[in-house]
């Protein structure tokens, strides 16, 4: 509601509080920021959301493409699998021009702008609306300490859209009002759809939160707007209000089909792995503690003022809608599932109703300051009920708040009680003093500020010069990693490193991302085995595995010497870290006369079918005849049984770290794998980690909310050395080991003895592979790019079907003789998004044109 009638304007007073607004926003983060570190947390930030948005613009540099079809990470995918890292955000495109500037500095630069902005948008949209300077101050003071921006340096995504968000409200607000509307030159709608188009484009995975936020925002303000229509013109008033309000969301969502189309395709053709919602009764269930909305960073992370305010905003007609829709949100668990789109319970999904539940604090103080609201001691006691909950059944890190818990209930309760006996007496409080105001500020955001501060020093910054990455130069990488037809691994940190490339032509077999094809991720971790080294299997990591490096055509690897796999040699050495190569590993293509059919592999066993996917090409059983001696004689795998000791991987202390020093009863000869896997059962809270000789294995907590799902533990130890003894980590933790099983192989039995050479020729427009290969008999042609819809073959210019080969790549049959061979790949959905986008982005400047001719003309008539 406006609370004067009179419009505000900004002056000397406005801008020197926005100055105080911005250098206190600047010195939080300056006193969490350790020096010499970045504004970006080392997991999230530095390995996905930086480290992507780096590779987008490597690739452009090498490329020349800003809107690509393919990436080279996580064994070749699809570039939209990306989409919701950004790469059309204006940080994105702007680090474009600017070559010479690290990635970091755009990334973390706009996080910041982005929280500055947001303070200062919500500052003047309470301010236009006659909002009191005290209460705009207040308001974005909330806005700027919320816990929810703690994402700003980590999942950027959480919250770069809430300028943009707070952008419509205030377009809202114009369009509603016939004075500012009339003053136009375009028609004031495109304000709304741009603002709705840039949430979207910075955050669409957030966009149904700020659809409903917006619905929420007009349904509130409709009485006060067609109050002065005549009664029987309301209905029709709002039947064109709620109407353009749909045409306009249409136009933002249709503009950005570009990126949404091909993104839900990429989405649709692969599987998120959650950890769901539980069970039915928790989406039923009701949030009784309100951890939708107090202390936290995966929630809105506001305090007990904003409660309070919500349940005194209740009791008010005008505010009364909104206030119980609010709550409702934020109490009940259903709506947490409907707008996380299905996909879980999770309360991060609320943050986009923040800067409504702020607008509704500052209608409940403007109200009290000028005495139209009254305070409430049993709505206060009834505010701190969640908390005194949440104490109740606190987790760990609700217990080192606790000290935060008390003393914003006992400020809060205080606050209330001393204003109510103020005003029992008859005692006025010179609200307009300058005093007062300051006092009245530093009590309603020492608390937010607080907590703002100790959940951004829970954080792990990373350093500017951070040692994973930085012990080789660019160009020391570059000279040595020669063969663009064999990819280029880092198998130290790594998560932090799996979406690192040193430049845009890179292959990588890793990728961490929040989308990833399916059956890759099943081919790594259900028949590899791959250790899982994360609480989650979203992330692809590379890893000590020479079934996955053979097979993946990882010749050049950065690691450690003692985790030096077997096959590969030094070619450099700084310090602790190495660059090494294996030139025994399968290229990017190549041709393949030794088949055997998928129903005949489907049937082998673990580990038995390991070596035997590294000697073989795996094709549908539908290609040709019925078994795999119609295309290869069979084969036997080399697996043997290595037996281990009962007690071989005993704890020294139950529940506590220990290290130990296990000798093997037999030394493993140099150049021979020892495969190790048991089974884990975690009957405590914690994830548990056991590292043996280098190698991580972690099985998730039962609360995590992306598990991992890894029971059973497996280990691929080798070495060009022999090995007699394995070096063992336990994490603490309440646990048992059991089931242990060890076999090995040598190393030389990973070959596949069919492989025709490809020879690669220079690609251009939509190619991935263009070249030539000479079979010496039918076979099929095999890649180890992950199959997924989107791929075009040619085989001697015409057009051949892919199909998907060992369990998760690209190929397809090929006849005896010498042929040129063409792959492309065209991102499914993406020619159409572009057409529809472009068609509505021209209709759109069409109609705010006809709009302008219009306006000129009927001003022209008046005159």
């Amino acid at each position: 509601m406006i609370f004067c009638k009179k419009k505000p304007k900004f002056t000397w007073k406005n801008y020197l509080t926005l100055f105080f607004l911005f250098a206190f926003s600047l010195l939080l983060i300056r006193f969490l920021v350790p020096s010499g570190s970045y504004f970006g947390s080392r997991i999230d930030w530095y390995s996905q959301h930086l480290t992507i948005a780096d590779y987008m613009r490597k690739q452009f540099f090498a490329t020349g493409n800003l809107f690509p079809d393919f990436t080279g990470l996580g064994g070749g995918t699809n570039f939209f699998s990306l989409s919701y890292y950004g790469f059309m955000r204006p940080d994105v495109l702007v680090s474009y021009l600017f070559p010479s500037i690290g990635t970091a500095y755009f990334i973390q630069g706009y996080a910041i702008l982005g929280i500055l902005m947001g303070g200062a948008l919500l500052y003047y949209w309470i301010f236009q609306k006659g909002f009191s300077n005290f209460t705009c101050t207040a308001s974005a003071f909330l806005y700027m300490t919320a816990g929810c921006l703690y994402h700003a340096h980590k999942q950027i995504m959480f919250v770069n859209y809430l300028p943009f968000l707070i952008l419509a409200f205030i377009c809202i607000d114009h369009i509603l009002d016939p004075e500012k509307a009339g003053n136009y030159h375009f028609r004031p709608h495109i304000g709304l759809v741009l603002s709705l188009f840039f949430c979207i484009l910075h955050s669409f995975y957030f966009f149904p939160s700020c659809f409903v936020a917006c619905i929420l925002y007009l349904w509130h303000l409709m009485p006060e707007h067609i109050k002065n229509v005549p009664a029987d013109g309301q209905k029709k008033r709002k039947c064109a209000l709620w109407w353009n309000y749909i045409i306009d969301v249409s136009f933002a969502s249709a503009m950005s089909i570009f990126l949404l189309l091909p993104t839900g395709l990429a989405m649709l053709g692969n599987k998120k792995d959650t950890g769901g919602f539980g069970d039915i009764f928790q989406m039923f269930s009701v949030n009784t503690g309100m951890e939708g909305l107090l202390y936290g960073n995966y929630n809105c992370g506001l305090t007990l003022i904003c409660l309070y305010a919500i349940f005194l905003c209740i009791k008010e007609k005008e505010t009364r809608k909104l206030a119980i829709s609010v709550f409702v949100l934020l109490f009940f668990n259903i709506f947490e599932w409907i707008l996380n789109i299905t996909l879980y319970v999770r309360p991060k999904c609320l943050i986009p109703f923040v800067p409504l539940i702020i607008y509704l604090v500052a209608q409940a103080l403007e109200r009290i300051r000028q005495g139209k609201m009254k305070l409430s001691l049993p709505l206060a006691l009834l505010a701190c009920l969640p908390v005194i909950l949440r104490l109740q059944n606190g987790s760990h890190r609700q217990n080192k708040m606790q000290p935060l818990f008390y003393a914003d209930m006992l400020l809060l309760l205080v606050c209330v009680v001393v204003c109510i006996v103020l005003e029992k007496k008859k005692i006025t409080i010179p609200v307009h003093s300058l005093a007062v105001q300051i006092v009245g500020l530093i009590l309603i955001c020492t608390i937010p500020t607080l907590s703002y501060i100790h959940l951004g020093q829970q954080e792990t910054y990373i350093a500017r010069e951070d040692s994973s990455r930085d012990s080789f130069s660019q160009e020391e990488l570059e000279e040595y990693a020669t063969d663009s037809q064999y990819r280029f691994d880092f198998i130290e940190h790594l998560a932090t490193n799996a979406n690192y490339v040193v430049d845009g032509n890179q292959n990588k077999s890793s990728l961490y991302s929040s989308i990833s094809n399916t059956n890759y991720n099943v081919l790594l971790y259900d028949i590899l085995h791959m250790p899982i080294g994360i609480h989650n299997r979203v992330s692809m990591t590379s890893g000590e595995d020479p079934f996955q490096e053979y097979l993946m055509g990882v010749r050049y690897i950065r690691t450690i010497p003692r985790e030096l796999p077997a096959g590969y040699t030094i070619l450099k050495q700084n310090g602790s870290h190495i660059l090494a190569e294996n030139q025994n590993v399968l290229p990017l293509a190549y041709g393949s006369t030794a088949l055997m059919a998928e129903d005949d592999f489907d049937q082998l066993s673990y580990p038995q079918n390991l070596d035997t996917l590294t000697n073989r090409t795996i094709i549908p059983s539908s290609a040709e005849g019925n078994s795999s001696s119609d295309f290869y004689e069979a084969y036997s795998s080399q697996m043997k049984e290595y037996t281990l000791p009962e007690n071989f991987l005993a704890r020294p202390a139950k529940r506590k770290k220990a290290t130990i020093q296990q000798k093997l009863p037999e030394e493993i000869p140099a150049s021979t794998i020892l495969l190790l896997s048991f089974d884990v059962n975690n009957r405590g809270k914690r994830d548990v980690t056991i590292t043996i000789n280098g190698i991580q294995n972690r099985q998730s907590g039962p609360n995590a909310p992306y598990p991992n799902n890894n029971k059973t533990f497996t280990y691929m130890i080798s070495s060009d050395e022999s090995i007699d003894t394995l070096k063992v980590k336990f994490s603490k933790g309440k646990y048992s080991i059991s089931n242990i099983k060890a076999y090995t192989i040598p190393l030389s039995a990973i070959s596949n003895p069919g492989v025709v050479d490809f020879q690669n020729e220079e690609t251009s427009g939509k190619e991935i592979l263009n070249g030539s290969i000479d079979m010496p008999e039918d076979g099929y042609f095999v890649t180890s790019y992950t199959f997924s819809s989107g791929y075009q073959a040619y085989v001697d210019g015409e057009r051949v079907t892919p199909v998907q080969v060992n369990k998760a790549f690209v190929g397809f049959p090929l006849k005896k003789g010498a042929h040129s061979i063409q792959l492309e790949f065209r991102a499914p959905g993406k020619t159409l998004g572009l057409l529809v986008s472009g068609l509505v982005a021209a209709l759109l400047v069409l109609i705010n044109l006809v709009f302008v001719f219009k306006k000129r003309r009927c001003e022209v008539k008046a005159l």
